[in-house]
C-alpha cells in the first residue's frame, strides 16, 4: 500500500501545469509537421520521427531533469519499482508526439491505419525508456543514450518492413528493447542518491 501511494505521489509531481502545457505544444507541434509532410512519408519516416523526437524530448524535460535533485533512499520504492515511477509521466508526455503526428496526417486527408499508429505509440514509449537514463549523465554521455534511444526506434521501423509478421516482430522487438532500458533505469536509479541540499 505504501508503494502505491508513492507511486502516485511521485507521478502527480512529475504531471503538473507544465506538464499539460508541454502535452499541448508537443501535440499542436508535431500535429503541424504530420500536416506538412503527409502525402510525403511512408511508414518508415514517421517512425523514426516520432522516436526521435521522443528520445530527444524525454532527456531535456523539466520534470525529469528534476530526477537528480530527489533523495531517492527517502522513499519506499528500489530500483525498478522506482524506474516504473518516474518512468510514467515521461511516457505519458511522449504520446503527444504520435498521437499528433497521427491527427496532423488525418486533418491532411492522409489517415494512418492502425498498424503505423501503434508503431509510432511504441517507437515513442521505447524511446523515452531508453532516453531516460540519460537524465543522470552529461555531455557525450548524455548523448549517447539518446543516440541509443534512436537507434532502437530504428530497429523497430526496419523491423516493421518484414513482408510477413512485421508488425508482430516489431512489437516483440519494443517489449525486448523497452524491458531492458526499464531495468537499466532502475539500475541507474539504484546506484544515483544525490546528497540532499
Amino acid at each position: 500500500m505504501q508503494e502505491i501511494r508513492a507511486t502516485i505521489a511521485i507521478v502527480r509531481h512529475h504531471m503538473g501545469r507544465r506538464f499539460a502545457l508541454d502535452f499541448a505544444m508537443q501535440f499542436v507541434i508535431v500535429g503541424a509537421i504530420g500536416y506538412v509532410f503527409a502525402h510525403n512519408f511512408g511508414t518508415l519516416y514517421p517512425v523514426l520521427l516520432c522516436g526521435a523526437l521522443a528520445a530527444t524530448n524525454a532527456a531535456e524535460r523539466a520534470h525529469a531533469a528534476s530526477l537528480r535533485h530527489v533523495s531517492f533512499f527517502a522513499m519506499p520504492l528500489f530500483g525498478r519499482q522506482l524506474a516504473r515511477a518516474h518512468a510514467i509521466a515521461p511516457v505519458l508526455g511522449a504520446l503527444a508526439i504520435p498521437f499528433g503526428y497521427a491527427t496532423g496526417s488525418a486533418l491532411r486527408g492522409v489517415p494512418l491505419g492502425a498498424q503505423t499508429i501503434t508503431l509510432l505509440v511504441v517507437a515513442a514509449i521505447v524511446a523515452v525508456l531508453v532516453a531516460l537514463s540519460s537524465v543522470f549523465r552529461d555531455g557525450v554521455r548524455a548523448a549517447l543514450y539518446v543516440g541509443i534511444a534512436i537507434g532502437a526506434v530504428a530497429t523497430i521501423a526496419l523491423s516493421a518492413l518484414v513482408p510477413e509478421h512485421g508488425l508482430e516482430i516489431a512489437l516483440t522487438l519494443a517489449a525486448v528493447e523497452g524491458f531492458f532500458a526499464l531495468r537499466a533505469f532502475g539500475e541507474t536509479l539504484a546506484r544515483y542518491d544525490p546528497i540532499p541540499v
